[in-house]
């Protein structure tokens, strides 16, 4: 009889996130939440952020109560949503609440990019335009806030910026690296030739590898205080879509696509290579990277943040609006 596999998963939500047990025994996988935990912006000074020290704390939280199990875990990995950022350098955990990606701060951010052409973007990146990528934000940083960007060795992003935290290695996973609309799906690598025509520093890229990599071992005070010994962490599908769809049971299927509903609802297909044609750039699709390289080709629709913002309103009415 084969043994109990066990796993960690950390995944983290707009709204939430959770510490989740995995368990593999004969060819089945079991999943058991271990800790759930609230997310949200925070707005502080006229910005809006995300506490990672919250999130942080948190996610140790989960880990305590999966190493009072006393189980032989064999791995973590993390993942979050996309194209927001920690700015770090040398050792420090990073050097500025990370901004929240719905922050105005990059309104109007494509029409600051000089001549940066839309077409030349698209042809690089394969990502619809929305002021929240990351290179609307890295690119307001470097007119607003230059001397942070100056002085940062290295940026992450929050999926891999929670394995750093870890134990794993300062790298960007591509899944997650592929939704900033700084990265060259069909070179899996990040654009470089955009990011020296956007004035970005190519310093602070880390070096970018495939889901399933494994990056390090968990801290040794990590290791002390959980009580989960030195056990791997990997960087998975460290986008939380990408993870998702990697999971959708329709690999032998033709013609399949997927609805991954979140904050944000994706609506798409998987694709073998990069679609980066006129019309897609038109009808603003994008091409973000999934497990094994391939692509999801899909488009951003209304989500759940509608109700999230609607249950936030009346939580924080203190009368009935009714």
């Amino acid at each position: 009889m084969s043994a109990h596999t066990h796993y960690l998963a950390i995944d983290l939500g707009a709204e939430s996130g959770r510490v989740m047990l995995g368990t593999l025994w004969e060819g089945r996988l079991t999943l058991e939440e271990i800790h759930r935990f609230s997310n949200g912006a925070v707005v502080i000074k006229g910005s809006r952020r995300w506490d990672l020290l919250h999130l942080y704390a948190e996610i140790v939280e989960g880990l305590r109560k999966a190493g009072a199990r006393d189980l032989p875990i064999c791995s973590l990995s993390s993942d979050s949503w996309g194209v927001d950022y920690a700015l770090m350098k040398g050792t420090e955990p990073f050097l500025t609440t990370p901004y929240q990606y719905r922050d105005e701060r990059t309104e109007g951010s494509y029409e600051r990019l000089g001549d940066v052409t839309r077409e030349e973007i698209y042809a690089a990146t394969g990502i619809q335009f929305m002021t929240i990528n990351t290179l609307c934000q890295l690119h307001t940083d470097l007119l607003q806030r230059p001397e942070i960007l100056k002085f940062a060795d290295r940026f992450l992003l929050i999926g891999d910026t929670v394995n750093h935290l870890l134990g794993g290695d300062p790298v960007a996973e591509a899944s997650l690296a592929s939704t900033t609309q700084l990265f060259d799906p069909a070179q899996m690598d990040w654009a470089r030739p955009l990011l020296a025509r956007l004035g970005l520093p190519e310093s602070i890229f880390p070096k970018v590898v495939p889901s399933g990599t494994i990056i390090g071992t968990l801290t040794p005070e990590l290791q002390s205080e959980t009580r989960l010994g030195p056990i791997k962490v990997v960087a998975t599908c460290s986008h939380d879509t990408g993870a998702a769809v990697a999971a959708v049971p329709a690999t032998d299927e033709p013609g399949w696509a997927y609805l991954s509903s979140g904050t944000w609802s994706l609506l798409g297909v998987e694709s073998p290579t990069p679609v980066l044609t006129e019309e897609a750039r038109n009808l603003n699709f994008t091409n973000e990277v999934g497990y094994g390289g391939t692509v999801r080709l899909l488009k951003n629709i209304a989500g759940l943040w509608i109700l999230q913002e609607c249950m936030r309103f009346w939580r924080d009415t203190p009368t009935p609006i009714w």
